[in-house]
């Protein structure tokens, strides 16, 4: 079905074929998830090229695919090119690496065919999820929401936030997570006006804001969640900020309706938090879509046109940085468009104003 859809896109902008670099999109299109190969779709054959070391595991892992294996002593150009006469072949152009885009390019050209440019084909695909993709990157979320119950009561003055970073990884993987959905960021006190901080060595002390932003990874599928919270007492500006970036926020989820653009769902948020002067503050898109990667198109910027759709998935996670103000608030959630074009929000963990006891 997938491969189906693929060739239906290929048609329609008039190319014979596809070929698929980007590991994400080979695994979704064949099911391949070794780290190395390159699969070749046209109009009549799906083949996959790989070296040695992966034969088994293709074979083991697609229906319905040529598995093609390069030699020992031979290469992907000269594996490739009976396959590729004459043809007009599309790229991934976001994510080729130029050394293998300069030898296929040489090696069509040479074959009478044409290299073509390409953005989003399989990814325009990969934005609306199956059902049995929707309850993978549910069970991510469940994943994620159970870490944060087991993590908050571990929390101590005196632990560094890499500590805490290790052990949401650990537990994480405890309940049945492949692994960190990316490096996993707990910033405290002043780090958290850093968007992206890095776990570091500081150390989390009493009466100060900790923010923590994480994923899981379940069956491929990915979580992210992301939540800020006082770790005893805080100024009250800080809570004053929270609750006009969580007003903000639920306002962008509520705002989610079929056939509206993404970058509408951005500007409900950013002016919302336009109208406490807070909007300065807010220097990154909205969301991103969210899948087999944790970051993946499309991206909820402010002026992104792609309308919504039923079964896209993705993230709502407005934040403010106010570094003279010496912190930061993000909250993130995972949504998806569900059968009434409304956002079902995956990550249900609190997201109300929430204090810890430092003591």
């Amino acid at each position: 079905m997938r491969i189906e859809k693929l060739r239906k896109r290929l048609a329609e902008k008039n190319l014979s074929g596809l070929l698929v670099t980007n590991k994400i999109n080979r695994r979704y299109l064949c099911g391949f998830t070794g780290s190395n190969g390159l699969l070749l779709v046209t109009e009549n054959a799906q083949r996959l090229f790989v070296d040695g070391r992966y034969t088994q595991q293709a074979q083991q892992q697609t229906t319905g695919v040529e598995i093609c294996e390069i030699p020992v002593d031979g290469n992907l150009l000269a594996s490739l090119r009976p396959f590729i006469k004459g043809l007009v072949l599309g790229f991934e152009a976001e994510t080729i690496d130029y050394q293998t885009f300069i030898g296929l390019q040489s090696l069509i050209i040479e074959e009478g065919g044409h290299f073509v440019a390409t953005e989003n084909m399989v990814e325009g695909l990969r934005m609306i999820k199956a059902v049995e993709e929707i309850q993978a990157i549910r069970q991510a979320a469940k994943i994620a929401d159970q870490t944060l119950e087991l993590i908050l009561p571990m929390i101590r003055s005196g632990m560094s936030e890499l500590e805490l970073a290790n052990e949401i990884d650990y537990r994480s993987k405890k309940l049945g997570s492949q692994g960190p959905a990316f490096e996993t960021i707990v910033a405290s006190g002043v780090r958290t006006s850093l968007p992206h901080a890095h776990a570091s060595q500081k150390k989390i002390e009493a009466n100060e804001l900790i923010m923590i932003d994480f994923g899981a990874i379940y069956q491929g599928y990915y979580s992210d969640i992301t939540r800020t919270f006082a770790f005893g007492n805080v100024a009250e500006e800080i809570q004053i900020t929270y609750q006009e970036l969580l007003r903000a926020q639920k306002q962008a989820i509520q705002a989610v309706a079929l056939g509206r653009a993404l970058g509408d769902i951005d500007q409900v948020a950013r002016q919302a938090l336009e109208q406490k002067n807070l909007a300065q503050y807010f220097s990154h898109n909205l969301g991103h879509g969210l899948g087999l990667s944790c970051h993946e198109y499309p991206s909820l910027a402010p002026k992104e046109k792609l309308l919504i759709e039923k079964n896209m998935s993705f993230t709502i996670e407005p934040g403010v940085y106010l570094s003279k103000a010496g912190f930061g608030i993000r909250i993130e959630d995972d949504i998806i468009v569900n059968e009434k074009g409304h956002a079902e929000i995956l990550t249900q963990f609190n997201k109300e104003w929430m204090t810890i006891d430092c003591k």
